[in-house]
């Protein structure tokens, strides 16, 4: 684990999650529940519900840390991993979803991880560009492929359950900011979350300035399935040795980033939900 500003203020994160999540209240044998309100999980000092829009939050520097991630177990992984990467750039931004039905916690689940791994469903997706005040396309290309270093076209396709052990896919995306790159996504889902972390492949670049150098920009996303709520939280982080202005632009790039997944995971969810098998919430 790295020693500097930014792996010490993450390692405190990390001990004040743990001491959050396995006080007597709530201990390791006894892990956060599906059927524990959003509000609760979405941690002190939030508003509930949520505001519409999210919570946003940035950090840059030595000392860059995460300061809006939800308390629950998965949190405490996202943050090792933060450490271990040692970013200059974090681009946090938390939404809840309210579920319009409520299904069995595992179809609920099944569904979450199926949507998560849907990366052909993004290509074509678009975000809102404050500084043009115009929605602009996102994705031009979006699709899984058959490994590290191919770029062919492999389709989507839905799981009847959850992989026992962390999934490992790969994808081709071409977006606005940063052109045509590789991906590795790694897939994985507890009792009531799933996680995405995507990793670049190649080095990247906006336009022609070099940004981050391959496995040095990460989107880390977690979906925690809550009582009425799907909890979203997604943090971006980089080490980018680049000059302030582009830094600004690689900042604002995260966040238009997080509200586009988001947007496009709300979609996904409300075509898909309705039809799960229900269940009679007490």
């Amino acid at each position: 684990m790295k020693h500097g500003s930014s792996a010490a203020a993450i390692a405190a994160l990390f001990l004040v999650l743990s001491i959050a999540l396995f006080s007597p209240v709530q201990s390791a044998a006894a892990p956060v529940s599906s059927f524990l309100p959003a509000a609760a999980l979405a941690g002190p000092g939030k508003a509930a519900p949520l505001p519409e829009s999210g919570l946003r939050a940035t950090s840059t520097g030595k000392s860059a840390a995460p300061t809006i991630m939800p308390v629950h177990p998965a949190s405490a992984g996202l943050c090792e991993a933060l450490a271990d990467e040692g970013p200059d750039v974090v681009v946090e931004a938390l939404f809840s979803w309210t579920k319009p039905t409520r299904g069995t916690p595992e179809a609920e689940l099944l569904t979450l991880y199926n949507i998560f791994r849907s990366v052909g469903s993004l290509e074509g997706i678009e975000y809102w560009s404050a500084s043009r005040n115009t929605m602009r396309l996102f994705y031009e290309i979006s699709h899984l492929t058959s490994g590290p270093d191919s770029t062919g076209r492999v389709p989507d396709s839905w799981l009847p359950a959850i992989p026992i052990r962390r999934e490992t896919l790969y994808a081709r995306q071409k977006d606005l900011s940063f052109g045509d790159n590789r991906y590795q996504i790694m897939l994985q889902a507890g009792n009531d979350y799933v996680t995405n972390a995507t990793s670049n492949l190649t080095g990247m670049r906006y336009g022609i300035i070099p940004v981050a150098a391959p496995g040095m920009l990460n989107v880390r996303v977690l979906a925690i399935n809550a009582d009425e709520a799907v909890l979203f939280y997604a943090v971006s982080s980089a080490k980018a040795a680049v000059l302030p202005g582009v830094r600004g632009k690689l900042e604002n790039s995260f966040g238009n980033r997080a509200a586009a997944i988001y947007a496009w995971f709300v979609r996904s969810a409300e075509l898909t939900w309705p039809s799960l098998p229900w269940k009679r919430h007490p």
